[in-house]
């Protein structure tokens, strides 16, 4: 039976840059950076990424993200997709990393669950397990 693991929590302050009205909605490139804590980690890992965010006329976010934690040998890279709406955000990540100690998430899926309040995002973020 499937089930989610607790991965990490981030925390991270955002920065919010309109590029204006498209095809598709409202455009926001939203770079941010905060820190990622974790039982499987020491103390904080700095986070820093930019999310592309498209609201929609019904007022859904699209939100298509690429960021990076760690530092030195021990960078992952994520990538996640998700949705922003009146019960908050939900996203499905994906991993990549030529760490040893993080080698496990490059086969990994996890999904977040956020909220966010003016300008600092918070995320809890859970392995999918099999």
């Amino acid at each position: 039976m499937a089930s989610l693991e607790p991965l990490m929590t981030v925390e991270v302050t955002l920065s919010f840059i309109p590029l204006g009205e498209t095809p598709s909605g409202t455009r926001l490139d939203v770079p941010f950076s905060g820190t990622a804590t974790s039982s499987r980690w020491e103390g904080e890992l700095a986070v820093e990424g930019i999310d592309y965010v498209t609201v929609g006329k019904s007022g859904v976010g699209s939100l298509d993200i690429r960021a990076r934690m760690g530092e030195g040998d021990d960078v992952v890279a994520y990538s996640a997709k998700g949705r922003m709406g009146p019960d908050g955000i939900v996203e499905a990540f994906t991993f990549e990393t030529a760490s040893e100690r993080f080698a496990d998430l490059n086969a990994a899926v996890a999904v977040a669950f956020g909220t966010q309040v003016k300008n600092k995002l918070t995320l809890e973020v859970f392995l999918a397990q099999r």
